[in-house]
């Protein structure tokens, strides 16, 4: 079938001409699927002709960097890595055979590593004197360093440095413990208190009484590869070093295979055909009403972490809402340059794996919920899993159907877990509506999973399940008003991580220090989260728009999760490694709209949690204090 389009010239007149054929001119579009609101798309980036010529880079999996990690393991006077399980690990000596103690971790086969810091430990030193300049001569040092990344045929260029500031309080109106906490879990919470690291319980006793003022608790330094002068993106060829506040290298993350030359490839796209196939990856991503504006195209390499860097166009747009609600999207796309030797992601392409189910289980009031109609509810909705295992809810937007980046992204999500774990079951995959969150069926949908993963779109506090328009929930509505909050103390409730795949939903104490309009006071920012954690321990995210959809991020942090360690440090680790050389904009949330970095992570996290992992899912009572991290800008 082939597909028309309205061509609005800048005479004013309308003309019809087919997409796959859209002539270079071409500068506005107006597209009207059959509704009374248009969708918009300018193309305002001018696309740069390809070389004649194109190399293909093979790639083979790099050599296990043992000595490097374990010459920085002995520095923070950790163990050396021991083999277990067909990798090799390194944990925390107290606890041996807890995956929240994993420090260190290495595919012998892939070469993939992960050295992940410990919050716990990072708020427990003395503030230092670190800064950027120190950050990145201790990285340029290990980047350097062949046994970390290999000597090859391409460039390794550092990123900008990244700040990862931390600030907590206590709760001034500690919410009423759930009556209905059993005794079972009280004596669970108990021995949770005593399993925690001691650097986890001085930083909780730190913020008992008071409040801690925002400062730098690391320092990431990524790493942006080249192939034959052209920037490498995709799932692979990613590396960061974390440095600490007293100067010392605290955690590395590398997915970075070796390259050597391969074949040369002839170019025969134009920049007419690249142009029609941006604009036909993007047909079902502008929801009427919206606006997209397409205002980059480069050449680069891409690495899908297998065999090959494949030559690509990359492009991208932003795609403003009709609503002023929620943020615009800034939307990522690939187009192949000659024959696709591996997949290659293509936004228009249909998500693969099985559909999100269809969620009607939706209830009205807990009042009238019977213990009968309780066990059957649970039953038909789905949440419970096996002693060994956590379980997995996900969630997404209902306009999956025309937009498959929701599904490929909670798909993505889902196989990272699976490549290093078969702890993981997802008992709930649903189209998302805002009343699995906030409301009574909560208690069904997300508190009935160890850990909650929700997708696009947000802003401030809020998230859309419908578009980026409609159905929203607000965070400051879930523990209020009668609803229910997540975590024990929440009728018995099991969630102890949620992920918000989201752009701006975590604002920061720096941001609502800086807000325009706002009070100045930064402890604000965990207002609207003392609802919410009752007894979750984990909210992880975003405080800044983020690139969408993201399948490698979420690839790539759902594999380091896998691994064991603390879930938050591999959260930072991983997007620094991921956005090195991002762009920015104009950030219409803060005092004179400064420039902020797209992809700036944020988390909150009950101060008991510090340095824990995606596999602590013990219940515990409502938070008492909080952690705030965040990326700078």
């Amino acid at each position: 079938m082939r597909s028309f389009v309205t061509l609005h010239t800048r005479d004013g007149r309308n003309r019809r001409v087919l997409l796959l054929a859209l002539p270079i001119l071409a500068a506005c579009l107006i597209l009207r699927p059959g509704s009374a609101n248009a969708q918009t798309i300018d193309f305002k980036a001018d696309i740069p002709q390809a070389p004649a010529e194109m190399k293909v880079f093979k790639l083979t999996a790099s050599k296990p960097p043992v000595a490097f990690v374990n010459e920085a393991l002995r520095a923070g006077k950790l163990p050396p890595l021991a083999e277990q399980n067909k990798a090799l690990v390194v944990r925390n000596t107290k606890f041996r055979d807890d995956p929240d103690s994993v420090r260190a971790h290495i595919d012998p086969v892939s070469g993939d590593t992960a050295f992940t810091p410990s919050l716990a430990d990072l708020v427990a030193m003395p503030a230092g004197k670190l800064n950027a300049d120190s950050a990145m001569s201790v990285a340029r040092k290990a980047f350097g360093d062949e046994r970390f990344i290999p000597h090859d045929m391409t460039e390794l260029r550092m990123g900008e440095p990244i700040s990862v500031m931390g600030g907590a309080t206590a709760n001034g109106r500690m919410p009423a413990v759930n009556p209905k906490l059993t005794a079972a879990a009280t004596a669970a919470n108990a021995k949770l208190t005593t399993a925690t690291t001691a650097a986890a319980n001085v930083a909780a006793s730190r913020v008992a009484t008071m409040k801690v003022a925002p400062r730098t608790v690391m320092i990431l330094v990524p790493a942006v590869r080249y192939a034959a002068g052209l920037p490498v993106v995709g799932r692979g060829s990613h590396a960061v070093i974390t440095v600490a506040s007293d100067g010392s290298m605290v955690g590395a993350l590398r997915r970075w295979r070796t390259a050597s030359e391969g074949e040369t490839v002839k170019t025969a796209i134009t920049p007419d055909q690249v142009r029609a196939d941006i604009l036909r990856q993007l047909k079902g991503k502008v929801p009427d009403g919206s606006r997209a504006v397409i205002d980059k195209v480069e050449l680069a390499y891409y690495d899908r972490n297998a065999d090959f860097l494949q030559p690509v166009y990359r492009f991208e747009a932003e795609i403003t809402p009709d609503s002023k609600t929620f943020s615009p999207i800034r939307l990522e796309g690939f187009v192949p340059i000659g024959q696709a030797r591996e997949t290659i992601p293509d936004l228009a392409a249909p998500p693969e794996g099985p559909a999100p189910m269809t969620a009607d289980q939706k209830v009205a009031s807990l009042d009238a919920v019977t213990p009968e109609m309780d066990a059957k509810l649970k039953a038909q909705i789905g949440g419970a899993g096996t002693v060994d295992d956590f379980t997995l809810g996900e969630y997404a937007n209902q306009d999956w159907p025309n937009d498959g980046g929701y599904v490929d992204m909670s798909y993505a999500f889902l196989h990272g877990l699976q490549a290093s774990t078969s702890a993981v079951n997802r008992t709930q995959w649903y189209v998302a509506h805002n009343w699995e969150v906030v409301g009574p069926s909560s208690r069904y949908y997300m508190n009935a999973v160890n850990v909650a993963y929700t997708v696009p779109h947000g802003d401030w506090l809020v998230n859309s399940t419908d578009r980026n328009c409609c159905e929203a929930w607000n965070v400051p509505n879930i523990g209020t008003g009668g609803n229910p909050g997540f975590g024990h103390a929440a009728g018995g409730g099991v969630l102890a991580t949620w992920i918000i795949m989201s752009c701006e939903v975590i604002p920061s104490m720096y941001d609502r220090q800086h807000e325009a309009g706002g009070t100045g006071n930064p402890y604000t920012a965990f207002d609207a989260w003392w609802g919410v954690f009752q007894g979750m321990h984990n909210a992880i995210g975003f405080r800044t728009i983020m690139y969408y959809p993201d399948d490698a991020l979420n690839y790539g942090f759902g594999q380091d999760a896998a691994w064991g360690g603390d879930i938050n440090s591999a959260w930072f680790q991983e997007v620094a490694a991921h956005e090195g050389g991002r762009g920015t904009y104009a950030s219409q949330h803060l005092s004179g709209a400064p420039m902020v970095h797209y992809d700036r992570a944020a988390t909150m996290i009950d101060a008991r949690d510090l340095g824990h992992s995606i596999f602590h899912v013990t219940a515990q009572s409502a938070s008492s204090t909080l952690w705030n991290f965040w990326m700078g800008n």
